[in-house]
């Protein structure tokens, strides 16, 4: 049999599976809520939602098995996406047991084998092999989006805690920050000591409130929280506010700095994310680069943007560009620094469906490549609900 001839075999078999589930949906459904509630009995555990959602499930199931899908797998996926986003089957809350949707859809796939059995349909070896895969595809989602979900939420309500604490921080912060300020006015320095004393605390202080700031918005954005807000602007914006101060840098440290963009396209994309994306990559790029030069330059297509970074520096290991855009995270040079940058850098492209990639080796320096859409969309969200896949 060619592998045309056993695509339109195994597609006539599905589309008997489909067209049996929706001749016996309503006898499926009553069999499959019977066992569930038999099973649970007097425990402590509670039935999911799909009891509410089986009629729907059946008919789209049915339904998806009457396309001409590639595979059983993939109607069995694609049903049981449509049914679980639009029954948030797999949002965590509480009495939410996964171990239980699994045990729901065992019992589901044994109770479709009966019927189709007294239909005579399971006379062809192929039947049990076919409902197996229809439901294991749906067990296999359920579980990754629960698992997605859990972990959504655990990082909102790390990001909750952690916004508290930054919160209460500022405030003293920012009390002490207007006391140096006043001291100052009142009582100016009188001797080289006392001024340097002075910007050491101003210094101090400057970058406790950069490290609380950074700290927060990589939660924020770890946790989904910081949204995208698109809007028309061009590259010279982006590039003006984001590389001002380290070009500057680069200069103070005899840095060769070029920069190969066109300050007129058009772009619409977060102002806001985009430029601290840009700015911390940059700013990366020339606090590890000691000499040599580092370089900006962009690439345009009709869809996309890609901005380079290039520099001079040391390079890194394998396992140092394993774990770069992990929060906190820094490589081998010594350099002080939060290990935030790129970590913000990474999270702030993705909250706009781009991406950002590095080449590096240890004797090379490094390459970053920043992937954005010339044109986002305003990103729905509920902030009630975390979403399901």
């Amino acid at each position: 049999m060619s592998k045309a001839d056993g695509h339109a075999h195994e597609h006539e078999l599905r589309v008997a599976l489909g067209e049996a589930i929706k001749r016996h949906a309503g006898e499926i459904e009553r069999r499959w809520l019977a066992q569930v509630l038999r099973d649970l009995g007097t425990s402590n555990v509670n039935h999911t939602e799909l009891v509410n959602a089986m009629p729907e499930y059946l008919r789209t199931l049915a339904e998806e098995l009457l396309q001409d899908r590639t595979t059983t797998e993939a109607s069995g996926t694609e049903a049981w996406v449509k049914v679980a986003r639009e029954h948030a089957l797999t949002r965590v809350r509480l009495g939410f047991d996964i171990g239980q949707l699994v045990h729901e859809f065992v019992v589901l796939r044994r109770i479709i084998s009966n019927v189709v059995h007294e239909e005579n349909l399971s006379a062809h070896e192929q039947y049990p092999l076919l409902i197996a895969d229809l439901l294991e595809a749906a067990i296999a989602v359920a579980v990754k989006s629960y698992a997605d979900s859990r972990d959504y939420a655990s990082r909102r309500q790390e990001a909750e805690h952690i916004g508290f604490i930054t919160h209460e921080l500022r405030n003293p912060l920012t009390t002490a920050r207007l006391a140096s300020s006043y001291l100052r006015r009142v009582a100016p320095p009188t001797s080289a000591e006392q001024e340097r004393m002075w910007n050491s605390l101003e210094n101090s202080q400057a970058r406790l409130r950069d490290l609380i700031d950074k700290t927060l918005l990589t939660e924020r954005l770890e946790a989904g929280e910081a949204h995208s807000q698109p809007a028309p602007t061009t590259l010279g914006q982006i590039l003006e506010v984001a590389l001002s101060a380290t070009r500057a840098e680069a200069h103070t440290k005899g840095l060769e700095f070029a920069l190969d963009a066109n300050p007129d396209l058009e772009l619409c994309v977060d102002l806001n994310l985009t430029t601290s994306a840009v700015q911390n990559l940059v700013d990366n790029a020339v606090k590890f680069t000691d000499r040599g030069a580092v370089r900006v330059t962009v690439d345009v297509s009709p869809d996309h943007i890609v901005l380079h970074v290039r520099d001079n520096c040391h390079g890194l290991s394998e396992e140092e560009v394993k774990t770069l855009f992990l929060p906190f995270r820094r490589g081998h040079s010594g350099k002080s620094g939060t290990g935030l940058g790129l970590a913000i850098a990474k999270r702030a492209i993705e909250a706009q469906g781009g991406t950002i990639e590095v080449e590096s080796t240890q004797e090379v320096g490094c390459h970053f490549l920043l992937t954005l859409p010339r044109t986002l969309k305003p990103r729905e969200h509920d902030g009630a609900q975390t979403p399901t896949k």
